[in-house]
């Protein structure tokens, strides 16, 4: 959904706003339509039912999610920094989008850490070839240690969605903000071959 057109994005935007709000029961495709200002029937040109547009919404929030991140990855050169810098924009990109934030604990089923249960793995796999990208890059220039990258990937990314479950879905923002930090410079300094001062030491 890179390049997806502007009506579609109008649309989500309208769907995401009221799914915040109201929730999934409560949310109606007459509401989203008239927020649209166009009718029912219209809207089915783009969705088939209310599921449909649901479903859709969330993948295109989690795609918008992910190409955020990866624009904020194209300002840092350095491998290490950037490897903390995917994840920490992760984290703060949710932080200061509140529908999608809303949303997320309003379903806590968004999120799991079974692949068989996950309703937007093609999105999330994407999202994954971000980390993978960034372990191969390191080992390829003698950066990180030699490691299965699609099995650390899998890893990395489940204890990121630990951490998004913790943080969101139980309500432990404080407790989870300290976590993610110390496991996030602990990864790092098991990733990296050679750490320069600053890179062992989160600065």
């Amino acid at each position: 959904m890179k390049n997806t057109p502007q009506k579609y994005q109008d649309l989500f935007q309208a769907s995401l706003e009221l799914f915040a709000a109201y929730g999934y029961k409560k949310t109606t495709v007459d509401d989203v339509a008239k927020r649209l200002s166009m009718t029912k029937g219209n809207l089915y040109f783009y969705v088939k039912n209310k599921r449909d547009l649901y479903e859709k919404t969330i993948n295109y929030a989690l795609i918008q999610w992910k190409n955020t991140v990866e624009q904020r990855l194209l300002q840092e050169e350095d491998l290490v920094a950037r490897f903390r810098m995917m994840a920490l924009a992760s984290i703060e990109y949710i932080e200061n989008n509140p529908l999608l934030r809303q949303v997320l604990m309003n379903d806590p089923s968004i999120f799991t850490l079974s692949s068989d249960e996950d309703r937007f793995r093609e999105t999330n796999i994407n999202a994954m070839n971000i980390i993978k990208d960034i372990l191969a890059q390191g080992i390829r220039e003698k950066i990180f240690y030699p490691v299965d990258v699609d099995h650390v990937t899998e890893y990395l990314f489940s204890v990121y969605i630990m951490f998004l479950i913790k943080r969101y879905m139980k309500s432990d923002k404080n407790s989870s903000d300290t976590m993610f930090r110390e496991a996030l410079e602990l990864t790092i300094r098991g990733l990296v071959m050679n750490p320069k001062p600053w890179q062992d030491s989160g600065q």
